[in-house]
């Protein structure tokens, strides 16, 4: 099968040293962390080694053509009709043993394709994205970690979509600047007088920061419409759930604590912030403060 080279500098030799590579990328909130057991961290750094590559042959290397190799690797690998890929032979196992549905994956895969054309959304259309592009990794937790149920899959859709919006409101300039991209809607944009020049500005104007300040109120809401989802599940998952929600609670003070300018202040967090999730994770058992500002 033919495959361009940034696929096979991606992707051809074993899964830890992809997975070496894909650690040097910054996470707010890290998937498949030392708070989860050892069984379940190897099926989720393979899902994550996955996504990883998948989204930086979009993202990083632009690459339609590596994309759509991928993507047919992947299902030659699932079907059965290959093994040349140590990254999907391990990828296929996990599959198997955890009963993962194809669909959760190549829903991820349309996401990172759409990338490559979509540069900015309404409403419906950021909403059916983030349903593809973030809320099966939420499920795919779920299942290597032993849960289905609907109701959990909602409350979890909830916590991705926020969390994946969180990371584009605190990168809302680069985005821009570097991808062309708005991961946010145009209507709400509207709403508050934001043009894009305003976003490729060094710092926010005050048009700028009432959006930001408005959609981190709104996204803390959401965030906590799907905490509950941390108290119904048991066990060490329970601490992962509330370190990654922690993180994302952190971004939204830290925005908030900067008036909203994610142009030009410091809003990701550093080490020892991070670290005070995790730990956050395992000491506290409360929802972290949301945001107050804007409502």
């Amino acid at each position: 099968m033919a495959t361009t080279s940034a696929f096979d500098k991606g992707l051809r030799h074993d899964a830890r040293a992809y997975l070496a590579m894909a650690g040097r990328h910054y996470e707010n909130f890290p998937v498949g962390s030392w708070l989860l057991p050892r069984a379940a961290r190897l099926h989720l750094h393979r899902i994550y080694a996955f996504a990883r590559t998948a989204d930086d042959l979009a993202d990083e290397e632009h690459d339609a053509e590596g994309l759509a190799a991928f993507r047919a690797d992947f299902l030659a690998h699932l079907d059965g009709q290959a093994r040349d890929v140590p990254l999907f032979c391990d990828l296929v196992r996990t599959i198997e043993q955890c009963r993962l549905e194809r669909g959760l994956f190549t829903d991820l895969l349309d996401a990172f394709t759409q990338d490559l054309t979509v540069k900015r959304y309404d409403l419906v259309g950021l909403h059916d994205y983030c349903r593809r592009s973030a809320n099966p990794v939420g499920r795919l937790v779920l299942r290597v970690c032993g849960y289905r149920s609907e109701p959990l899959d909602a409350l979890s859709d909830r916590i991705c979509t926020g969390l994946q919006l969180v990371n584009h409101l605190q990168d809302l300039g680069p985005d821009l600047r570097q991808r062309d991209r708005i991961y946010f809607a145009q209507e709400d944009l509207a709403r508050f007088g934001v043009g894009e020049a305003q976003l490729r500005a060094a710092t926010a104007d005050a048009a700028v920061r009432g959006f930001v300040l408005d959609q981190a109120c709104r996204l803390g809401a959401q965030l906590g419409e799907g905490w509950p989802l941390v108290d119904a599940v048991a066990g060490r998952l329970r601490w992962e759930l509330r370190a990654i929600v922690r993180g994302a609670a952190a971004v939204l003070r830290r925005i908030e604590a900067v008036g909203g300018d994610v142009l030009g202040a410091r809003v990701h967090l550093n080490k020892g912030e991070r670290l005070r999730t995790v730990l956050g994770g395992l000491l506290l058992s409360g929802a972290p403060r949301w945001p107050v500002v804007g409502r």
